[in-house]
């Protein structure tokens, strides 16, 4: 089916994304519906309400391993671009930038930027932070976290709406990127973004294509934040106005697939386009998503899958449609080779490789070996097992590229054999303790990793290094009685006798049934008295 066939003109992929009415009723087209109004009041909230509480699920793509793998795979990119000026004649157009669409908590960021600078001491580089809410983007350029980066000129900032990208105006710098501004490559990341961006729905019915619209009850608008839409109809309907450049894929759909819908990622479209007119250079995106990679994946569905997280809510994306698309403009689509359990991670390379073939074999091989979709499958077999030793704790740790999370489910097993490990261990052990701190970006979570290093320093009687983390616990957590009950704990092993005695007091003021800090006290006060000569 053609666009003349349907009817209708065709038109840009850009006329797809009108102003949401904001109708409640009546059947609109995805892209245009108000779910969307919805989606943004959601994500317009601060990281702590969405990712700090885990309602939008990130650790998958915020962790260590996933930031080394895509560190690797732009570092390959830009090695096997074609030739640009040496890097003494490059002004900063000619300098890579790496561009993150929605980078939520900005935790995956702080984690690639010093996984890029380990690989390649000395690249030159620039990544830009984006998000649609401007807070978001304050509260990271004044994030404690970013300030070395920021100091070494490796990270900026911007505003920027990735259902409608336009210039990026870069925080730090001043510097405005607009379409063409750039000459050397660029990358760009989009993790768990593209499946909360605008869609359209197509349906296949008999051979024919339709448009499958959705309406939302009447008052769905009214309904509080944080609050999921229910009772969302779809409706099958003859289609609306068809992109030209969506025409051949969507006649392939027709001809190929069963009775079907079929979603159309417009949002994460229009992100590869904007890509692909910031640089006369080559661009590399890498999108992990949930999604549909084959057309087998995307039969016999009656209507989109819409997920919701509170009342933002994320759809299946259609990495087939992109893949097309990108092959369509000449450039090059690399999909997983298998079929991926929680995440699909693909690469859309649009310009000039010097051994494409090579890059593509290269980077599936990487996704097989430490890909984030086989880790993350494989993840509860490091941390679920049973009286681990210290040897398969530390190799876990590893394995993860020094995860704090990983750390915090290890530390009670880690805790029991701490205080038996033989002294030959003790300095690997503080080098990996040490590693997982620095990987360590606070966004608002309930966990105190400052009190879980501290814990574990005092386990191998390494107080001093222990009252560094627990002083950092106790500012962060004043509230908290296992903190200052831990630090009572340091200070003794340091004998500190009456400072350790005023910090049980604080522990059993916080929390007076507190029985370890009852029996501590009982203690230092026979210790103080023995030591006074009563």
């Amino acid at each position: 089916m053609t666009a003349s066939q349907s009817g209708l003109p065709g038109k840009s992929i850009t006329s797809l994304l009108g102003t949401p009415s904001g109708a409640t009723g009546p059947a609109q087209r995805l892209s245009e519906s108000s779910l969307w109004d919805h989606q943004r009041r959601f994500y317009a909230r601060g990281a702590e309400g969405i990712w700090g509480t885990a309602t939008v699920p990130h650790g998958i793509t915020s962790n260590p391993r996933i930031a080394n793998t895509y560190a690797r795979l732009a570092l390959t990119f830009l090695r096997g671009v074609k030739a640009t000026p040496a890097s003494d004649e490059r002004g900063d157009g000619d300098l890579p930038y790496i561009v993150e669409f929605g980078g939520g908590a900005g935790r995956f960021g702080y984690l690639f930027v010093r996984q890029l600078r380990e690989l390649a001491p000395g690249l030159r580089f620039t990544y830009v932070l984006t998000d649609f809410s401007a807070d978001r983007v304050a509260s990271w350029a004044d994030h404690p976290s970013y300030r070395p980066l920021i100091e070494e000129g490796l990270i900026d900032f911007a505003v920027l709406d990735a259902d409608r990208p336009g210039p990026l105006q870069l925080v730090v710098s001043g510097r405005t990127l607009t379409p063409g501004s750039l000459r050397g490559p660029v990358v760009g990341i989009a993790n768990y973004v593209f499946d909360t961006l605008r869609h359209d729905s197509f349906a296949i019915r008999g051979g024919e294509l339709m448009e499958t619209r959705v309406s939302l009850p009447n008052g769905a608008d009214a309904a509080a934040d944080g609050e999921a839409v229910t009772g969302l109809e779809w409706e099958t309907v003859p289609c609306g106005p068809i992109p030209d450049d969506l025409v051949p894929i969507l006649d392939l759909y027709r001809e190929t697939l069963d009775d079907t819908a079929v979603l159309v990622p417009v949002g994460g479209l229009r992100c590869l386009d904007f890509l692909a007119d910031l640089t006369s250079g080559p661009t590399c995106a890498l999108v992990a998503d949930k999604g549909h990679c084959t057309p087998a994946e995307l039969c016999s569905h009656e209507a989109p899958s819409v997920v919701f997280h509170g009342s933002g809510f994320s759809l299946m994306v259609n990495f087939d449609l992109l893949a097309r698309y990108v092959r369509e403009r000449g450039g090059l689509a690399i999909l997983p080779r298998e079929p991926a359990r929680s995440l699909v991670v693909a690469t859309f390379v649009q310009g000039d490789l010097e051994a494409p073939a090579q890059f593509k074999s290269w980077v599936q091989d990487q996704l097989v070996d430490t890909g984030p979709d086989n880790y993350f499958t494989l993840r509860p077999l490091l941390s679920g097992g049973s009286a681990p030793s210290i040897e398969t704790i530390l190799a876990s740790l590893r394995l993860s590229r020094f995860d704090p999370a990983l750390l915090v489910d290890l530390l009670p097993g880690l805790l029991e054999v701490l205080p038996i490990v033989p002294d030959s261990m003790r300095s690997e052990i503080e080098r990996v303790l040490v590693q997982v701190w620095d990987n360590y970006f606070p966004i608002g979570e309930p966990i105190d990793m400052a009190l879980c290093l501290g814990l574990a320093f005092s386990a191998m009687e390494r107080f001093p290094e222990a009252v560094d983390f627990l002083e950092m616990s106790v500012k962060e957590h004043a509230e908290s009685a296992p903190s200052a009950f831990a630090m009572a704990v340091a200070r003794r092993g340091q004998r500190d006798l009456r400072l350790a005695l005023e910090w049980v007091a604080k522990a059993l003021e916080l929390e007076p049934g507190f029985s370890e800090a009852r029996a501590l006290r009982a203690v230092l006060t026979e210790e103080l008295d023995a030591g006074s000569g009563r």
